[in-house]
C-alpha cells in the first residue's frame, strides 16, 4: 500500500495542488518557500505521525483570504489484510486502463475557520472521513494510528531523541519490536529488573537509608499509622501478581529509562553521527513494519551529515527496501542538497516552484527513455544545482562557464542575484538537460527559465589550412559526401554550408519550447565571435600578455579572428585565456570609486556617488555593445525580473 496521490486546496500557499507519488523513493527539491515543508506539513497533519508529537491546524494554515482548506490523500495497492483494518472506508472504483475495478483508500482532512472566538484564537473545526468525495464515515482513531508516519523534522535534536526519558523516541522503536511482543522476552526483562531490585535493597546504604526514612516518617505521623516504606525501581517484586496491562506499563518503564549510544568506547559523537543513529533506528522500525504501512517522512535528511554519509543514507533508501525479505517502503524526502539530487533517480525527483509540484518521471517530461539512463549517468553533483534555481543557464564549454558570471556582473546583473544556476553540460548533450524542464502536458510549465547557450560550430572556409604557405587556416578537412551521390571529397563544414546551417537551427526549433530558449553563437565558435567584434584587443591581450605587436596582424576583421581563435583552440588553452580575459575585462569595464575629500559635505557625497553611477551605467553600455548580440539576449532572458509563466501564453498575448 502506498499514497498515491495527493490533493490539496486552499492550504497555506497551495491554492489547487494535485501531485502523484511514487511507491518509493520521492525526493522533494526546490528553492526556498516553493512549497516543499507545506507539501510534507499538509500530509503528516491528516495521517499524523508515530512520534506522539501534538499537532494544532492554525489560523496560518489557512491560504490567505480562505476559511477552509481540504487535503485528500489516495491510497493504492491494498492487500487485503491491510483492508481489513478499514474495510468500511474502502472505495471500489474502475480504472481504465487496467480495465478491472481496484480497491482505493481516500482519507480527506477537511479544516474550517469558524467565527467563534475562544481566548483570543478563533475555533477550527476539522474532519477526518473517508470515500472519494471525503463524504465516507468518520476515520477512526485506530485507522489513523496504523496509517501514520514516521517523521523526521529539519534541524532535529538526534541526542535528546536518543535520551532516557519519558515517552522517548528510542523507547517507541524498542517498544515496536516484534521481539518484545513475546511474552518470553517481556518476562525475561521484567526478571531482570526485579533481580536488579532486590540487589538494591540488598545494599547496606540503602538499608540504613532506608530504616532513617521509616523512622523519621513515624516521628511526623500518628502513633497509631503503620506505614513501611520500601524502595522499587519500577512496578512491583511479584511477577505473578502483575496484570498485563501492568506488565506492559513495566516493560514501557524500563524502555524508558535506555539511552541509545553510536560506540560503547566512545561515547561523545557530533551532531551528525547522532542523526545517522536516530536515522538508523527509525529504519529498524521501518523494516519492522513489513505487514502493515511502511511510510516515512524526512525534511532535509542532510541535516549535520556530510556528503559522503549523505549519499549512504540515500543508498539504503534506495537499494535496500523493497529486496527479498524487506518490506517495500515509501519515502517522501525534501531537501537542499544537490548530493542527494545527484544520486537519487531522476524518475523520483519532484520539483516544487511556486506552490505546485512537477514530477520528473518519464509520464510526464519530455524526456526520453535513453535521456534518463543518460542523466543517470552523467547529471552530477555540480549540475544538479539546476533543481534548485530560478533560472538555469546551460553551457556547452569551459570558457563560458567561467567568463558569463563576470559578464553578468559588469553588466548590473550579477546571475547569484536572480537566483541562476550555470550548468557546463561540457557536449552538445544540453538538449538531455533542458528537457527535464519541459512537460508532455504543455498545458502547464514548469516556472523556470531555461536558457541553453552553444556554440555554432560551423567555421568559414578561410579557416580551412591549405598547405601552401598559408599562416592563418589551421582547420583539416573533414571528408564528406559530395552532392547526394555517394562519392567522397575532402571539403570543409563551413559558415557559408546552408544545409548544415539549416540543421542547426531546425535542432534549434526542436529544442526550444515552453519556458526553454536556445542561443546560438552568430558565427563559429563563443571565443570566435569575440575574436571578430569589438572585444578583439582585450582577448588578444589575453592570449599573448600584451597587445604590442597587435599592429603586426591581418587588417583583414576575419583573417585576424582566425588566427587568433587557432592559438586558443585547445580546451586547455581556452581555459587558461578565459580566467585572463575575466581579470581583463573587470580591469576594463569596472569604475573606479574616487575616494571622498576632507570635510566633504552630504551633496558633495552625493553628487559623487551619483558621479559613480553614472560611469557604471556608462560603461554596463559599452560592454553591452561590444558583445556578441547572442550572450546578451541569453543573460537577458535569466535575468528577467518577471515571474516565468506557468501557463502558456494566450492566443490574445501571442498575438500582441
Amino acid at each position: 500500500m502506498h499514497i498515491a496521490q495527493v490533493h490539496i486546496k486552499n492550504f497555506r500557499l497551495f491554492d489547487d495542488l494535485s501531485l502523484s507519488l511514487g511507491p518509493g523513493l520521492n525526493l522533494i527539491v526546490g528553492e526556498n518557500n516553493s512549497g516543499k515543508t507545506s507539501l510534507v506539513d499538509a500530509i503528516r497533519y491528516t495521517l499524523e505521525t508515530n512520534s506522539s508529537e501534538w499537532v494544532k491546524i492554525q489560523e496560518s494554515d489557512f491560504r490567505r483570504g480562505q476559511s477552509r482548506f481540504s487535503i485528500q490523500l489516495k491510497f493504492e495497492a491494498i492487500t487485503v489484510r491491510q483492508a481489513r483494518v478499514f474495510v468500511e472506508h474502502i472505495t471500489h472504483e474502475e480504472v481504465l486502463e487496467k480495465r478491472e475495478r481496484c480497491s482505493a483508500l481516500y482519507v480527506t482532512l477537511t479544516a474550517e475557520l469558524t467565527d467563534h472566538v475562544a481566548r483570543g484564537v478563533r475555533y477550527i473545526r476539522t474532519e477526518l472521513r473517508s470515500g472519494r468525495n471525503g463524504t465516507g464515515p468518520t476515520i477512526e482513531r485506530e485507522v489513523r494510528a496504523y496509517l501514520s508516519a514516521t517523521y523526521l523534522r529539519p534541524l532535529r535534536d538526534a541526542e535528546s531523541e536518543l535520551t532516557a526519558s519519558r515517552g522517548s523516541r528510542l523507547s517507541q522503536v524498542l517498544h515496536s519490536s516484534k521481539s518484545l511482543r513475546e511474552a518470553t522476552n517481556v518476562i525475561g526483562l521484567l526478571t531482570a529488573l526485579i533481580n536488579a531490585n532486590k540487589s538494591i535493597l540488598g545494599n547496606q546504604a540503602i538499608k540504613k537509608s532506608l530504616n532513617q526514612i521509616q523512622q523519621q516518617i513515624r516521628s511526623i505521623s500518628f502513633a497509631n499509622s503503620t506505614f513501611r516504606p520500601a524502595i522499587e525501581i519500577v512496578g512491583g517484586t511479584d511477577i505473578n501478581r502483575l496484570s498485563e496491562a501492568e506488565r506492559k506499563q513495566m516493560c514501557r518503564a524500563i524502555l524508558e529509562k535506555l539511552q541509545l549510544l553510536i560506540d560503547e568506547e566512545d561515547r561523545q559523537q557530533g551532531l551528525g553521527y547522532s542523526n545517522l543513529l536516530f536515522m538508523a533506528t527509525e529504519l529498524l522500525l521501518l523494516e519492522q513494519e513489513q505487514d502493515d504501512f511502511p511510510f516515512l517522512l524526512i525534511e532535509e535528511p542532510e541535516a549535520h551529515l556530510h556528503p559522503q554519509l549523505q549519499m549512504k543514507f540515500l543508498k539504503a533508501l534506495r537499494d535496500d527496501f523493497g529486496q527479498l525479505g524487506m518490506p517495500s517502503l515509501q519515502s517522501i524526502l525534501t531537501t537542499h542538497s544537490p548530493n542527494l539530487a545527484s544520486k537519487a533517480p531522476l524518475e523520483s525527483v519532484i520539483i516544487m516552484a511556486r506552490g505546485q509540484a512537477f514530477p520528473l518521471r518519464p509520464t510526464d517530461t519530455a524526456l526520453d527513455s535513453d535521456d534518463y539512463v543518460f542523466l543517470e549517468k552523467f547529471l552530477d553533483v555540480t549540475k544538479s544545482n539546476l533543481f534548485f534555481a530560478r533560472a538555469v543557464l546551460i553551457v556547452e564549454g569551459d570558457a563560458e562557464n567561467i567568463l558569463l558570471p563576470t559578464i553578468a556582473e559588469l553588466l548590473g546583473k550579477p546571475l547569484e542575484d536572480y537566483g541562476v544556476s550555470i550548468v557546463n553540460v561540457g557536449s552538445t548533450a544540453y538538449a538531455r538537460y533542458a528537457k527535464i524542464f519541459q512537460r508532455k502536458d504543455s498545458r502547464r510549465w514548469i516556472p523556470i527559465r531555461v536558457m541553453c547557450v552553444r556554440d555554432l560550430d560551423l567555421w568559414p572556409r578561410r579557416a580551412e589550412f591549405r598547405g601552401d604557405g598559408d599562416t592563418i587556416g589551421f582547420k583539416k578537412a573533414i571528408p564528406k559526401k559530395a552532392n547526394g551521390k555517394g562519392g567522397n571529397e575532402d571539403c570543409w563544414i563551413d559558415f557559408y554550408d546552408t544545409k548544415a546551417l539549416q540543421d542547426f537551427k531546425d535542432l534549434r526549433r526542436k529544442i526550444r519550447g515552453q519556458n526553454v530558449e536556445v542561443e546560438l553563437s552568430a558565427r563559429w565558435t563563443f571565443e570566435y565571435c569575440l575574436a571578430l567584434g569589438s572585444l578583439f584587443a582585450l582577448l588578444y591581450e589575453a592570449v599573448n600578455g600584451s597587445n604590442e605587436d597587435i599592429d603586426t596582424l591581418p587588417t583583414d576583421p576575419e583573417e585576424r579572428a582566425i588566427y587568433l581563435y587557432g592559438l586558443i583552440e585547445s580546451p586547455s588553452r581556452k581555459t587558461e585565456v578565459a580566467y585572463r580575459l575575466v581579470s581583463l575585462l573587470r580591469k576594463t569595464f569596472t569604475p573606479a570609486r574616487s575616494a571622498p575629500l576632507p570635510n566633504e559635505d552630504a551633496t558633495a557625497s552625493e553628487e559623487r556617488e551619483q558621479a559613480f553611477q553614472a560611469r557604471a551605467a556608462q560603461l554596463q553600455q559599452e560592454l553591452r555593445d561590444k558583445l556578441p548580440c547572442y550572450i546578451v539576449r541569453a543573460i537577458d532572458y535569466v535575468t528577467n525580473n518577471a515571474e516565468a509563466p506557468m501557463l502558456p501564453p494566450t492566443a490574445e498575448a501571442v498575438q500582441c
